[in-house]
C-alpha cells in the first residue's frame, strides 16, 4: 500500500516536572505526557490518510517508549575508570 504524503511535519511535545532534592537523594522526573502533531498534504482517501496517521503514531519511538516500558540501564565512568553505582 503506498500512501502519497508531502511536505510531512511531525512535532512531539513532551511534559515533564521533577519532584524532590538532588541534596536530599530523592529527586526525580515525571513525565506528564506527549502530544504529537502530524501535519501532511495528501490527495488519498481520508482512510488510507488516517490508516497513516495511526501507523505514523503506531512506528513513533517516544510513544513507544512511555507505552511499553523496557529497563533502562546506567554505566557511569569517571576519569577513565567505572564507578559502581550501589543502590540502597
Amino acid at each position: 500500500m503506498s500512501i502519497q504524503a508531502i511536505g510531512v511535519r511531525i512535532r512531539v511535545e513532551a511534559r515533564y516536572h521533577r519532584e524532590g532534592s538532588v541534596l536530599r537523594g530523592d529527586a526525580h522526573t515525571i513525565c506528564d505526557g506527549i502530544h504529537t502533531e502530524l501535519h501532511f498534504e495528501s490527495v488519498d482517501t481520508d482512510e488510507r490518510n488516517r490508516h497513516l496517521a495511526r501507523m505514523a503514531e503506531a512506528s513513533c519511538f517516544t510513544i513507544a517508549a512511555l507505552r511499553q516500558p523496557v529497563p533502562c540501564t546506567l554505566a557511569v565512568s569517571v576519569n577513565g575508570a567505572m564507578l559502581e553505582l550501589v543502590t540502597s
